[in-house]
């Protein structure tokens, strides 16, 4: 009977022991979760307000430099009146303001020193909200007068900056959405959306140098892999091309989705 008693408290003492292992087990369980939910609703939160903040100070930005304020945000190309000037005084890397009409892409374009420095930095030169700016490659004239001008921007989450490209892959939005429209100090550049694609970063088309696009005949090659063959086929010795770089998705840069455009009307602006 002794025996009995001893073997019965012995499996008492190793299902309490049991019990409190399990308990602590999911205590660690309920913290680590805790932790994780509290870190990701922080995250969200944070990517949330940075959004709102990025979108307020565009509005900011748009008033001070929109000489029609109460009109020209709905208004497009030559009826959109920008103050170039006024926004080289907010900030010197400024080169002007970049359109597609009937999309959220309405915003300043600058050039930095670099490829990178605008990547991770607003127009006001603060990195966050982590939002970067739209900005003209290193290696291209300001005039945009170079062969090809490459143009970079995120593809954000909030559908801002370039999002908006993977909406040209629909092939009905592409034909009546075609203008892109670059403002400068002295002249209005209008171009045509060809064709938009996902392409591999290393492509040839994207050659890291000031001396690059000379050979026609190779552009037109690789651009055939991209466009229509009656698109490339209109591309000469005058032509003055525009891709405007993203990647894939938010989360994703395995492919850059670019969208390309070729330059069809300049306007010189009134002094």
């Amino acid at each position: 009977m002794e025996e009995n008693d001893l073997i019965i408290k012995r499996k008492k003492q190793e299902k309490k022991k049991s019990n409190k292992i399990s308990k602590f087990f999911w205590n660690v369980v309920f913290i680590v979760c805790l932790g994780v939910f509290i870190y990701s609703s922080f995250n969200l939160a944070k990517d949330y307000y940075g959004s709102y903040k990025a979108g307020n100070n565009l509005k900011n930005l748009k008033t001070s430099v929109f000489k029609d304020k109460n009109l020209s945000e709905k208004k497009v190309g030559e009826n959109k009146v920008v103050d170039i000037k006024k926004l080289k005084e907010l900030n010197k890397d400024a080169i002007g303001w970049i359109e597609i009409p009937d999309t959220n892409l309405d915003e300043p374009l600058v050039q930095g020193n670099d490829n990178d420095y605008y990547l991770w930095r607003s127009f006001d030169k603060k990195t966050y909200p982590l939002t970067g700016t739209i900005f003209l490659d290193v290696y291209n004239k300001k005039d945009f007068s170079d062969r090809i001008s490459y143009i970079f921007g995120h593809n954000m989450w909030d559908k801002t900056k370039f999002s908006c490209f993977v909406d040209f892959e629909n092939k009905e939005f592409l034909e009546n959405h075609k203008q892109v429209f670059i403002h400068t100090e002295d002249k209005l550049l209008e171009y045509e959306i060809i064709g938009v694609d996902l392409v591999d970063p290393n492509t040839p088309l994207y050659e890291q140098s000031s001396d690059r696009n000379k050979d026609l005949s190779f552009i037109k090659k690789e651009l055939s892999k991209h466009i229509s063959k009656d698109e490339v086929d209109k591309i000469d010795e005058n032509s003055k091309l525009l891709m405007l770089v993203t990647c894939k998705k938010p989360d994703d840069n395995t492919l850059r989705r670019i969208l390309f455009a070729k330059l069809i009307n300049v306007k010189d602006k009134e002094k």
